[in-house]
């Protein structure tokens, strides 16, 4: 009988190295279409073929690792068409919860997203990663999610982001536009303290779609071999 000790050593180095392997594919250090195999995770991370093999079919299963039976495995490309798509769920759903926001807003919901352009404002001012960013990004609009009562929604929406969120990533370290970025979150206060409704919409729809416009020709350029090829 296996030493209950040992599998609990090996469960646990397979998560560990599972966590940092999911990081660094969401945040770009790992490239889409790198190459990953069980001997090269074995080698880089010190665990043995069997955990090894259990973090390549987690990370499968999250759609990050794309494998071709009895051939190779590489992370997996992004898929443009399922972004476009996703940003327009997210257009349409963060303007309904933006709008309820808007109808419901109290001093302490609008002191909350006040708080946090000051914390994206001291960001701005030192040294800081895109993955600081692009947390403190999330953040911002979870606000509007916490407030309404709709934090299973955001939930949701973070673990379907697969593709998004390396988009949003690819955005945030290739084109480094925080600024414009930082500048409609204050928009978005400005208009949600003035009960703009009428703007929202559009708002939304410009904040969401700015990466893809802020990366142009760029996507179906330099940095085409991140994108898998869809048939039209």
């Amino acid at each position: 009988m296996k030493d209950k000790n040992s599998m609990f050593k090996l469960n646990t180095m397979g998560d560990d190295v599972y966590e940092e392997m999911k990081k660094d594919i969401l945040n770009l250090r790992m490239k889409p279409g790198t190459p990953v195999t069980e001997q090269g995770i074995c080698e880089k991370y010190g665990i043995s073929r069997t955990p090894s093999r259990h973090v390549l079919q987690r990370l499968r299963d999250d759609g990050l690792i794309h494998s071709i039976p009895y051939k190779a495995s590489f992370v997996s490309l992004l898929d443009f068409k399922k972004i476009e798509q996703i940003i327009f769920m997210r257009c349409a759903i963060e303007e309904k919860v933006m709008k309820e926001a808007m109808k419901k807003k109290n001093d302490k919901f609008l002191k909350e997203l006040k708080r946090s352009l000051r914390n994206q404002e001291d960001l701005l001012s030192e040294e800081f990663t895109p993955e600081e960013f692009y947390a403190m990004d999330a953040e911002f609009h979870a606000i509007w999610f916490g407030f309404t009562g709709k934090e299973f929604v955001w939930e949701e929406i973070e673990k379907m982001l697969v593709h998004y969120k390396r988009f949003r990533m690819l955005d945030i370290v290739v084109v480094q536009d925080f600024q414009t970025i930082y500048e409609e979150h204050v928009e978005f206060v400005q208009i949600m303290e003035e009960g703009t409704e009428d703007l929202v919409g559009n708002k939304i729809a410009k904040h969401l779609y700015g990466g893809i416009n802020r990366l142009g020709d760029k996507i179906h350029g330099e940095y085409k071999e991140y994108f898998r090829e869809n048939e039209s």
